[in-house]
């Protein structure tokens, strides 16, 4: 029997990529997770997840660096290993079977790659989307 799992966070450092012995792309990672914890400070904890992925979606893990938001979904596992120090310890992690980039583009954003009115294109909004220039979350907040 395996453990599903899906998750949305933040990476904690750029993914590592590596080749495995038959030549498959491989990448791991960590993702921050934000739990809700009603001993903790502003009722939220912070989980430590691995992530490992194989193949297309190793790719695509690559493509992402610290401090990225992404979704994830796949089989949850427990690493274990014997520490230098000889004490036994273990680590949760994913064998990512899906992985979603959360980024979001908005417009008037200065990460846009064109600009529909400099380059004399006309562009109208559709009505009401003034209200969601200015998001209520910040998306770019590190943990």
């Amino acid at each position: 029997m395996t453990a599903q799992i899906s998750a949305y966070g933040r990476l904690v450092a750029d993914p590592q990529t590596r080749t495995t012995a038959n030549g498959k792309s491989m990448a791991m990672a960590r993702l921050a997770v934000a739990l809700p914890c009603h001993t903790a400070q502003n009722n939220e904890a912070t989980y430590w997840l691995g992530i490992v992925a194989f193949g297309n979606q190793a790719d695509t893990l690559a493509k992402h660096s610290k401090g990225d938001m992404i979704s994830i979904a796949g089989n949850m596992q427990l690493n274990q290993w014997s520490g230098q120090d000889g004490v036994q310890k273990e680590q949760p992690q994913v064998i990512a079977d899906s992985i979603i980039s959360t980024r979001t583009s908005r417009p008037g954003s200065r990460k846009a790659t064109s600009n529909p009115q400099q380059s004399g294109q006309t562009h109208s909004a559709a009505p009401g989307w003034e209200h969601y220039q200015q998001p209520p979350f910040d998306d770019e907040a590190g943990f």
